[in-house]
């Protein structure tokens, strides 16, 4: 085990690198539909560049298991990719300055982008975790998450602030260039970051877990259902998160300035909840916190369609940003649970590769369905109710009693109504309905 000085100093550098992600993060990678919409792309289009090209990085991240244990330094492999990922903003930035084929060149470094990016993940995961000690890993990674998102914010802030203070066509190109090169030297400090982490930790994985064992491995265990729901509930998200912002920026004309203000605000809300998540994770465990942010994650679509006052939408955000804070670091901490650095590494490349292809699919089949309702504001309406829908079935992989709850769930409104409200009067009408129906079994006498 490597002495507590040196542990301290890993820690200081995982922060770093935390950083560097999110200003990247903050000033480009949320702002890329946008500036999809800024170069002429149609809103379907510019929505989908965030989650289209997950398609071939996910095919391609099912060779990361063989080429991590081929290479002689796991930490080399997740700098390299950094750096890799770094490189996707040159056709950005020239896009952005010279002009050229849209479309081809935006896809194909957001491709870049996302394979790079999970390519980097298969090797951080299993480097993580001998960075971090798992008796303090909870707390870590609930702090690192709260900065990571805390220079996401300054990002995205600065980069609003920059995008609407030069709101010209030709200004704003050059604004969305310096965003581009940003993020490159973020991501490139990020790699830095890595590279100087876990003197005398570095070694290549022993052996190779194949991506066919994870099946028996998973069958019939809790962690099953966890991995289950997290790729389901990622994909019904995607049916209608790439769409929000041309949906705010085209239908509902939500400036530069407004859409900062927007999405900082989940940032906020997410640097509040992650220390007391973090907390909360370590003291009751994993799958509590996950399955009450599953459970409020599912409305969240529909009430962007209440209103489209900024201030309803950054309160929308905020709550979001608890319950997404929640769910993220659930999932990390999920991700981290394996016998060793082999299957952990494939573990994740088995879920990227899931995730990317399920996200991908879903933000194809919410594309589509926008197509085909016309494009209009009431198209976008429908798939926000169609994620709501797919989401709401993806928690019944995490929670089994759910179709069972719903179906009871009137009975037990009038239940509690009769105990609490009419009782006094009312008991000769509705006590003998509900008792029934517990004789039938839909309502339970036990209180367990």
């Amino acid at each position: 085990m490597p002495p507590p000085g040196s542990i301290r100093r890993d820690l200081r550098l995982s922060l770093g690198d935390a950083v560097g992600y999110g200003l990247m993060a903050g000033v480009a990678e949320v702002y890329l539909p946008a500036f999809a919409l800024a170069r002429g792309m149609r809103p379907v289009l510019a929505g989908l560049v965030a989650t289209a090209p997950l398609l071939a990085a996910g095919a391609l991240q099912l060779l990361a298991p063989r080429a991590i244990a081929r290479a002689q330094s796991l930490r080399g492999w997740v700098a390299g990719c950094m750096v890799a990922q770094a490189v996707a903003f040159v056709p950005l930035i020239v896009v952005a300055l010279v002009g050229g084929p849209v479309i081809p060149l935006v896809f194909g470094a957001a491709a870049l982008y996302w394979s790079a990016g999970m390519a980097a993940s298969a090797g951080w995961n299993p480097w993580m975790t001998r960075v971090v000690p798992a008796r303090i890993r909870g707390r870590f990674f609930g702090r690192r998450q709260g900065v990571l998102q805390a220079a996401m914010l300054v990002g995205l802030l600065g980069a609003g602030v920059a995008l609407q203070g030069f709101a010209d066509a030709h200004r704003v190109a050059h604004v969305y260039a310096a965003m581009f090169a940003i993020a490159m030297v973020a991501r490139l400090g990020s790699a830095l970051m890595i590279m100087r982490q876990g003197d005398g930790l570095d070694r290549a994985p022993q052996r190779r877990t194949r991506l066919r064992s994870i099946p028996p491995r998973l069958r019939g265990t809790p962690r099953a259902g966890i991995l289950g729901y997290l790729i389901a509930s990622l994909a019904a998200t995607a049916i209608s998160g790439p769409f929000l912002t041309p949906y705010l920026l085209h239908h509902e004309g939500l400036g530069y300035a407004g859409y900062s203000v927007f999405t900082a605000a989940i940032v906020v809300a997410k640097i509040a909840a992650l220390p007391v998540l973090g907390r909360l994770i370590q003291r009751v465990g994993v799958r509590p916190v996950l399955t009450a942010c599953a459970l409020a994650i599912a409305p969240i679509p529909l009430l962007f369609l209440v209103s489209g006052q900024l201030p309803w939408l950054i309160a929308t955000q905020v709550f979001a940003g608890v319950v997404w804070a929640g769910f993220e670091l659930g999932m990390l901490m999920v991700l981290f649970e394996a016998q060793d650095d082999s299957e952990r590494t494939t573990m994740q490349v088995a879920f990227t590769a899931l995730q990317a292809i399920g996200t991908a699919a879903a933000s194809l089949l919410g594309g589509a369905l926008i197509v085909a309702l016309g494009g209009g504001r009431t198209a976008y309406e429908w798939v926000f109710v169609a994620s709501t829908i797919a989401r709401v079935a993806a928690v019944t992989l995490l929670i089994r009693e759910l179709p069972g709850i719903f179906a009871r769930l009137p009975v037990l409104v009038v239940q509690r109504a009769w105990t609490v409200a009419l009782r006094p009067w009312g008991g000769t009408i509705v006590r003998p309905i509900v008792d029934g129906l517990e004789r039938l079994g839909v309502t339970r006498r036990d209180r367990r």
